[in-house]
């Protein structure tokens, strides 16, 4: 193998005010073992260690006093504009009298609740029939059973399999990658360590499912570009397809189609979040900062079919939630004076779900249906973008 150094001191392992993190130590005791780690490795034990991890903490990750904002943070519209394509996939479905919706990554659990909130009050019936399964790793986020609410640690907890909905929001992107770059051929980027910092070490692939996943999207990155491969997003929508017995598997998240991410005049995706501030370097702040990579649209679709799931549409979050109607919720201000104001924050709120540049088109919604004849969904009315998958 060959290194690859990113210039970091020793600093880097410290979390801000802390001593060397847990994270750390595991990371280094790994490595002394056995050697450089895969990314994913290294990205699984920064994110998800227990009790110590980013998403594993009592630390809060979201809103003004977190590292970024949600989409479920800048306004409630977004899950009573959600509901309503609940409730129109269980038309779809001939309204089973047994509807189980899903949340994977649930974080808090404000997009279900805010979403069974709007069923209760528009569609009585569904409210009746539907259970809701929260699945959340963090044990500080999950909470005790409630009126149709279940907390599960993992998604092979849910019973299954059933006829219902899977949904994510910004769970995807925050999945272990491989780390690749193109040298004469794909290689690998590992993490290592130099005695004083953690390091890119370049060497062989570590399994060749990294081979053939570029093999099978018909893609070769250009010489010294890198990339990320999301191999966990692969056997995590087909663990998805297997559960579901009839309907549908949402996913909100920022990526882009194959040919897009992959495109030579990129040369990644890598990202962390900490405390509202971005920055590419994953070997600082371990365990105090979020590490995201854009989404493989393309791949995505293509594993899920392996577990019967069809592209129903794939588009924009704008577009989504302009064919579901979004502007029917905006407020008439009176006039301009201050008792006014909320509905005039409200608006500004909504706005920005659906600004054009901004979470409007960085955030992407694909969904996938199964055993299911060619259903036709209002959030795909607008523009549905699915020919370039």
């Amino acid at each position: 193998m060959s290194d690859g150094r990113r210039g970091l001191g020793a600093g880097a392992f410290r979390g801000p005010g802390s001593a060397v993190s847990g994270p750390v130590r595991e990371i280094l005791r790994r490595i002394i073992e056995k050697g450089p780690l895969t990314f994913a490795e290294f990205m699984e034990v920064a994110l998800y260690r227990e009790v110590e991890g980013y998403y594993t903490s009592s630390q809060g990750r979201w809103g003004g006093g977190g590292d970024y904002i949600t989409s479920l943070d800048v306004s409630p519209v977004f899950s009573s504009t959600l509901a309503k394509e609940v409730v129109e996939m269980w038309e779809v479905m001939d309204r089973p009298a047994d509807f189980t919706l899903v949340e994977a990554g649930a974080g808090r659990g404000w997009l279900s609740k805010g979403i069974l909130d709007t069923v209760r009050e528009i569609r009585p019936g569904l409210f009746k029939v539907i259970k809701a399964r929260l699945v959340e790793k963090n044990p500080h986020l999950r909470q005790p059973p409630a009126e149709n609410i279940t907390w599960h640690e993992d998604l092979r907890e849910v019973p299954g399999p059933f006829q219902g909905v899977i949904l994510t929001n910004e769970l995807i992107d925050s999945f272990p990658v491989h780390r690749v770059v193109w040298r004469n051929g794909l290689k690998e980027i590992y993490t290592g360590y130099d005695g004083g910092s953690f390091i890119d070490v370049v060497g062989p692939v570590s399994t060749v499912r990294l081979t053939e996943y570029f093999r099978d999207l018909g893609v070769e990155l250009a010489e010294g570009q890198k990339a990320e491969v999301n191999l966990a997003s692969v056997d995590w929508i087909k663990a998805a397809g297997d559960l579901l017995e009839k309907g549908f598997v949402v996913t909100i998240d920022y990526g882009l189609p194959a040919r897009e991410l992959y495109a030579p005049e990129r040369d990644g995706t890598l990202l962390c979040h900490y405390r509202h501030t971005l920055n590419d370097d994953p070997y600082i702040n371990i365990g105090a900062q979020d590490i995201t990579t854009h989404v493989d649209f393309t791949a995505f679709a293509a594993s899920g079919r392996s577990a019967g799931l069809q592209v129903t549409g794939f588009t924009t979050q704008k577009n989504f939630l302009l064919g579901l109607g979004i502007l029917e919720e905006l407020k008439e201000p009176a006039s301009f004076e201050l008792e006014e104001y909320e509905k005039i924050k409200f608006n500004r709120e909504l706005s920005r779900l659906i600004t054009p540049g901004g979470m409007g088109d960085t955030f992407k919604v694909l969904v996938q249906h199964k055993s299911i004849n060619k259903p036709s969904l209002r959030g795909f009315s607008f523009k549905d973008l699915s020919g370039r998958l």
